[in-house]
């Protein structure tokens, strides 16, 4: 493994601790420490505008459920999201999600 890899997974059991950032969730039936962020994001068209409730999940890739796709559910804490985009990179996962009540 490179040294920058390296790094990065020290990094990544730091910051993905409960001791610091992370809080741990019920992800699709498993308990998993995780980084969830909150957003509301606020788009408009021609007759009115609108606003919707997004989370961003941060979480080691090992420890979430394999990758999701597009438009399929996610549950955390027994609430349904829906995958906007699912990405990985070096061991770190990052998924976008919405709420459809949220609009």
């Amino acid at each position: 493994m490179s040294y920058f890899k390296d790094i990065v997974k020290k990094s990544r059991e730091h910051v993905l601790s409960a001791d610091e950032f992370g809080e741990e969730h019920d992800i699709d039936g498993t308990k998993v420490v995780v980084i969830l962020e909150d957003e509301e994001i606020n788009e408009k068209d021609d007759a009115q505008a609108l606003s919707r409730s997004v989370k961003t999940l941060y979480g080691k890739t090992e420890e979430l459920p394999p990758r999701k796709m597009y438009g399929e559910s996610l549950y955390i804490d027994d609430v349904a999201y829906t995958v906007e985009t699912w990405r990985e990179e070096m061991g770190i996962t990052r998924v976008q999600l919405s709420n459809p009540e949220s609009w």
